[in-house]
């Protein structure tokens, strides 16, 4: 019987041990209020691009993805953007295709990566992102897009205020 006790008690320390949140990927939905967005290219020579949040009037919204970063690996770190602002009076929206530019969207990938120029990555978004404000802290976004030519994401989150 003390053999069956102490079995379960290892089998449960094992258990616990294993069981590590800390290996996961991270997903963030934020927004700032009082802000405006930039967009910018990171080289001449690459396709991708990058939003940087600056003071202003609009609501700017992002979407983050962290990549689980396995310590024993060089370089593997890996994460993604998507950034968008809106007019702060809205309490809904909802933009498509060509209206996308009315709202400066941009996805951004941050790693030891190189996306060289190629003209068919050099597009506009296209696609459909809606959102309705749920409070003052929270709205609710619906995304649907291609980004650079043949990169889809589609995303529904609750985004929170920063």
């Amino acid at each position: 019987m003390k053999k069956n006790y102490l079995l379960l008690i290892m089998a449960l320390i094992i258990i616990s041990c294993n069981d590590n949140d800390s290996e996961q990927d991270e997903y963030n939905y934020t927004f700032t209020e009082n802000s405006d967005l930039k967009i910018f290219s990171y080289q001449a020579d690459s396709y991708m691009k990058y939003g940087v949040i600056e003071s202003g009037e609009n609501l700017v919204f992002e979407y983050r993805f962290d990549a689980y970063d396995e310590e024993l690996i060089a370089d593997d770190e890996y994460s993604e953007f998507i950034r968008f602002e809106i007019d702060s009076e809205l309490e809904s929206f909802s933009y498509s295709n060509e209206e996308l530019i009315n709202i400066d969207l941009v996805f951004t990938k941050a790693c030891f990566c190189y996306f060289p120029m190629e003209e068919s990555k050099d597009v506009s978004p296209k696609g459909m992102i809606s959102g309705e404000k749920i409070s003052n802290e929270k709205w609710k976004i619906k995304i649907d897009l291609f980004f650079y030519g043949d990169d889809n994401r589609t995303i529904e989150g609750n985004f929170e205020l920063k």
